[in-house]
């Protein structure tokens, strides 16, 4: 993030809060708020803005909870971001990372 200014993180507490398991802390304080925005909780929407947000250029970061609630956004996850690039006839390149954490154990899932 330091090297390039268009890296833009975005999901739900990745800012002072940083992070569900503080995989941002300290990242908005060093690099403000415009650099890691936080979502409400509604994965399919900020993972269908950060697609948006990086066919116009910006390297953006999908900071999931956990890859269940990622699967809220597998519309446009397979459908956006995969095939844009094929379906635009190459106009548009998606440079977005996803992430999210999986197999943390029983800590996550229903008792």
């Amino acid at each position: 993030m330091e090297r390039d200014p268009h890296v833009c993180v975005m999901g739900e507490d990745v800012g002072h809060y940083g992070g569900s398991y503080k995989v941002t802390k300290g990242l908005a304080k060093k690099f403000g708020d415009l650099r890691l925005l936080d979502t409400p909780i509604a994965e399919n929407s900020f993972t269908g803005m950060a697609i948006g947000a990086a066919m116009t250029g910006l390297r953006t970061v999908v900071e999931g909870m956990n890859m269940g609630f990622l699967l809220l956004a597998f519309n446009q996850i397979s459908n956006n971001c995969g095939m844009l690039h094929y379906t635009s006839g190459g106009q548009f390149s998606i440079p977005i990372v996803i992430r999210g954490p999986g197999g943390v154990g029983c800590q996550l899932g229903a008792s």
